[in-house]
């Protein structure tokens, strides 16, 4: 006998109208890009975004009491429903994954579904609000009445709503801005990605800016293209004092290595001043007969760099010494008349006034010798209630993992 199989749109809805609905909310998504661009950067903040949460929420308590007692609640709050909502929102993830989170200027395929702004987009935004009517649902559903072995699952459930729910109102809150420091100098100004400036309610003075580096290495490179020779790994060495090493098809000596020097006629002095660069006098051997000898030096921002000749194709030379560590000596100043001395480094944020101050770059072409210190201010006011959502959603799939174990020991 052959299967009946249960027409669409007829109840009880189940897996097949879930995943219309939701993919369906997709498309008509991108078609509204299509017809409304909203790469124009224009985004809810602050008070708007809290009266539509509250609107939101007042919302979802009148389709609650107006369908509670419908077929349509029994769906909305079902698996199937969840599943199909989770899984377009996966995908639009996915799709973010692969797909450069960044503006572009050019006109394409990308940019006009807005694939590279996804988080403001009209998908984004139409699936994130059927996920958090759905979701709402489910927790009332197990909610009420409620019964202490359901609270786990209500907590978990509960934390993503607010999860999601924060992040998607707080988008427009998060301010992620950058701010030049030069010594000696106090700075209240920090811009955005597009070049607009924004007066902050601090200040910030870089008394100096501080950078440890690796000791620089020796690599291999070709003539005429200046491109590096990679024939065998390790392809550059770190250069140390009285080092001898295999480099490629040469043995390499270093006879004296300087991390500050200075030239001064044929050869490199020790030298500690403004712009002083790294020296090695190296011996290389060609073959087994012949060897040559010279210094290399990577230069800097105001010395010539050196290489060695080695034969017509190829030159050993000197490569600039890679950051090991650099942070800023920095003093605050609050509106209030506080002011704090501070050491900012990267991934060691300091918060002063609900905003974060990350240590982020510098001035590359001057090295060492960078007066430039650029930090990062960020300043997101709902992300603790993201902390939240992720904490309760821990808390609940513990519980729920617990209980699960000890029901099946319970039944062993």
């Amino acid at each position: 006998m052959s299967k009946t199989t249960k027409p669409l749109w007829q109840n009880p809805w189940g897996y097949a109208e879930s995943f219309l609905i939701a993919f369906g909310l997709l498309l008509i998504g991108f078609l509204l890009e299509l017809s409304i661009q909203t790469s124009s950067g224009v985004s809810i903040r602050y008070p708007m975004n809290l009266i539509l949460g509250v609107a939101f929420l007042v919302l979802l308590l009148v389709m609650y009491r107006l369908i509670r007692k419908s077929k349509l609640y029994l769906f909305l709050s079902g698996i199937p429903a969840s599943i199909g909502a989770i899984s377009a929102l996966t995908l639009l993830v996915i799709v973010m994954g692969v797909t450069p989170q960044v503006p572009m200027a050019e006109d394409n395929f990308i940019t006009r579904l807005s694939l590279n702004q996804l988080t403001t987009s009209w998908p984004f935004l139409l699936i994130s609000f059927y996920l958090l009517i759905v979701l709402a649902l489910v927790i009332i559903k197990k909610a009420i009445p409620f019964k202490l072995k359901n609270w786990g699952f209500v907590c978990s459930h509960l934390g993503l709503w607010i999860t999601i729910f924060s992040a998607g109102l707080g988008s427009g809150d998060l301010m992620r801005l950058r701010m030049d420091l030069h010594e000696n100098k106090t700075e209240w100004k920090a811009y955005d990605d597009k070049g607009n400036y924004y007066e902050l309610p601090l200040a910030i003075k870089l008394n100096d800016f501080v950078i440890e580096e690796f000791n620089p290495k020796m690599a291999v490179v070709e003539n005429e293209s200046g491109e590096l020779y990679e024939a065998t790994k390790p392809s550059m060495i770190m250069i140390e004092d009285n080092l001898t090493c295999e480099l490629h098809d040469w043995s390499v000596k270093v006879d004296e290595f300087l991390m500050s020097s200075g030239r001064a006629g044929d050869k490199y002095h020790p030298l500690h001043d403004f712009g002083a660069a790294p020296a090695a006098k190296v011996s290389v051997a060609l073959n087994q007969k012949d060897s040559i000898s010279g210094w290399i030096s990577c230069g800097s921002f105001n010395r010539p760099h050196e290489s060695l000749k080695l034969n017509e194709k190829y030159s050993l030379l000197m490569t600039v010494p890679e950051p090991k560590k650099f942070s800023s000596k920095v003093t605050i100043f609050t509106p209030n008349g506080e002011k704090k001395d501070q050491v900012l480094q990267v991934n060691k944020p300091h918060t002063v006034n609900g905003w974060k101050i990350y240590q982020l770059s510098y001035d590359e072409k001057m090295g060492k010798y960078s007066t430039l210190s650029v930090v990062e201010v960020v300043k997101d006011p709902w992300q603790i209630y993201v902390y939240i959502g992720i904490f309760m959603m821990m808390i609940g799939a513990i519980y729920m993992f617990w209980r699960g174990n000890k029901v099946t020991l319970e039944n062993a």
